[in-house]
């Protein structure tokens, strides 16, 4: 299972309207969560920076399914055949 699965989105009001996003990765019990992407800037409500936390969040998971697709096209030993083609995809 890869680590990403483990990643927390949390939302901190350091100074009054000055909000952050943050995507933490818990090792375990006994250690502190490790912070692997943040907001480079405050953002100006709490709404605001979820929906940019949750941005962040996604781009990690279509890199990592991207990465996953790659590797498989990769293990493949058989060219598809001629009448074959991606199916579009929808975002």
């Amino acid at each position: 299972m890869s680590q990403d699965q483990h990643i927390a989105l949390m939302v901190d009001e350091p100074i009054p309207g000055h909000f952050y996003w943050m995507l933490l990765r818990q090792q375990d019990a006994q250690h502190h969560p490790q912070v692997v992407e943040c907001a480079p800037g405050p953002l100006p409500g709490y709404a605001a920076a979820m929906r940019a936390g949750i941005d962040a969040l996604q781009r990690r998971a279509d890199a990592r399914a991207t990465d996953e697709r790659e590797a498989a096209a990769g293990a493949c030993t058989v060219a598809p055949g001629a009448g074959w083609r991606e199916r579009p995809r929808h975002h």
